[in-house]
């Protein structure tokens, strides 16, 4: 980031929601003083009523307080549409992601609520539907109401078959659940996968487990292209077995085990996010984001996979110098606008890039980046240009990091969090949204970031999956908690 940031930002940070003649590109900060707030999952607004910007989920918690739910939907010119907290008789509620309803709506969330009781400590694996003003109007809950219950990922079809109760508006939603390990018997992690009508009721539910060691956690989830004669597209779950990586292909109609791989990069993997890009055959590839380790003490390296149908490997890339520390957490495809001379359906990335930066020996900073969606190595423009990635943040040890990205019209957005203490008040965390313009990723606030990339050998194995159904049950409505007027909810970095 330039070097007079830090300085000027008594001053420069005093300013709410900017006017309609900002410039187009922006990095804004919101919470509440002394309180942790993160945004998990970003999504530019498209077809709710009104103006358009982006819609963010997460957390928000005072220091030893329950986290509440946290949705903020934002406009930069017309100002913030609405950012409310959501809790549930006092218990701890996350978000991880968010989807905006095909039909106008509202948006449906996924994430946590828990625990259930203070006898039976756990959690729930939650979907809850807001409206377009953010009013909550319904909320269900799947799968186990014991032990630790988590939604991690979210989607709305563009694909079913009415023969299976299947069609192009149902949400599909990936999470966990994890029971701990007691004198008696070992840990156990398993993936959920649930597959809902528009309205929250369920079509299907299931539970898949593993007999390897180490966790399975699958944190998030794409749709393909249906392939004849099926009328629903599988669905490509991603995450990690135990050191490495985990992809999982299932049917859309029925949730059944279609393939499964693991990978291990430079020597431990896994992934954070998935992609699916549509062949010019019709088909579906999908494309992943994580991190990759030489060894468990090493400092990571942003991991990128392609693969086809049926989980088969065809090329994965490691991203970064020796001397950073770097995390792909992010992945979307470029829309025709999102960037200057890059055709549609380029792989942008984001995350979080570590290591030195202007004369600091450890700066942590957000970054962004294209990818070839083929050879997943830097974009290169049609006009044999190079794409150079931006990182934002200041330098130094407090940290941005990018935990979601979101392709959007005439630029892009991303969510996540930063630790500097921008209204100098002692706040210890708040949630980011950046919008880079369209020609380069470019902020007032950024620099250029343009690491090594290089193709490891192809190597791939696979895992066996058990799977059980799982059921749902329809819970009370959140109470909103809207964040008082006279706060400083929301700032402009210079």
């Amino acid at each position: 980031m330039n070097a007079y940031r830090k300085s000027a930002l008594a001053l420069a940070c005093l300013s709410l929601i900017p006017s309609a003649a900002m410039a187009s590109n922006w990095e804004m900060t919101s919470g509440l003083p002394t309180y942790r707030e993160v945004h998990r999952g970003t999504k530019e607004v498209r077809t709710c009523a009104g103006p358009g910007g982006s819609i963010s989920v997460g957390t928000a918690a005072p220091a030893g307080v329950n986290t509440n739910m946290l949705a903020e939907r934002l406009n930069v010119s017309a100002g913030l549409i609405f950012r409310f907290q959501y809790d549930t008789a006092g218990q701890p509620e996350q978000a991880a992601q968010v989807v905006e309803l095909r039909d106008g709506s509202g948006f449906a969330v996924v994430g946590s609520v828990g625990p259930t009781s203070t006898t039976a400590p756990g959690s729930r694996f939650v979907i809850t539907k807001i409206g377009c003003n953010g009013a909550p109007i319904w909320r269900f809950s799947y799968g186990d109401t014991t032990d630790y219950n988590t939604g991690w990922d979210i989607l709305q079809t563009v694909s079913g078959d009415s023969a299976f109760s299947t069609q192009a508006s149902d949400l599909v939603a990936l999470g966990k659940y994890y029971r701990p390990a007691t004198a008696t018997a070992p840990a156990v992690h398993r993936t959920r996968i649930v597959r809902t009508r528009s309205n929250g009721t369920i079509i299907w539910a299931r539970d898949y487990q593993t007999s390897i060691a180490g966790d399975f956690e699958l944190h998030a989830i794409t749709e393909l292209a249906p392939v004849a004669p099926s009328l629903t597209g599988d669905l490509v779950a991603v995450g990690r077995i135990g050191s490495q990586t985990a992809v999982m292909q299932v049917n859309g109609n029925n949730g059944a085990v279609v393939c499964t791989a693991s990978t291990r990069g430079l020597g431990t993997a896994q992934y954070h996010d998935v992609v699916a890009v549509r062949t010019a055959a019709g088909t579906s590839e999908f494309l992943t984001v994580g991190e990759t380790n030489p060894a468990t003490t090493a400092a990571p390296q942003v991991y990128l996979s392609r693969f086809v149908p049926n989980c088969l490997l065809r090329v994965h890339t490691h991203w970064g110098a020796t001397a950073d520390r770097e995390i792909g957490y992010g992945t979307d495809l470029t829309l025709p606008t999102t960037y200057a001379g890059a055709p549609a359906g380029v792989m942008m990335i984001g995350g979080e890039v570590n290591g030195p930066y202007g004369g600091v020996a450890f700066s942590q900073d957000a970054f962004m980046h294209l990818a070839h969606p083929q050879t997943l190595l830097p974009y290169v423009l049609p006009t044999g240009q190079p794409v150079i990635g931006k990182r934002y943040g200041t330098q130094g040890p407090l940290a941005e990091k990018a935990f979601t990205i979101s392709a959007a019209n005439n630029g892009a957005y991303f969510g996540g969090s930063t630790s500097t203490d921008w209204l100098a008040n002692g706040d210890p965390l708040h949630a980011l949204t950046v919008r880079p313009d369209v020609s380069g990723f470019k902020t007032i606030c950024t620099v250029d970031w343009a690491p090594p990339a290089t193709n490891l050998p192809l190597a791939s194995g696979t895992f066996g999956v058990a799977v059980t159904v799982k059921t749902m049950s329809q819970l009370p409505l959140p109470t909103v908690i809207s964040v008082p007027a006279q706060s400083p909810c929301c700032t402009v970095v210079p």
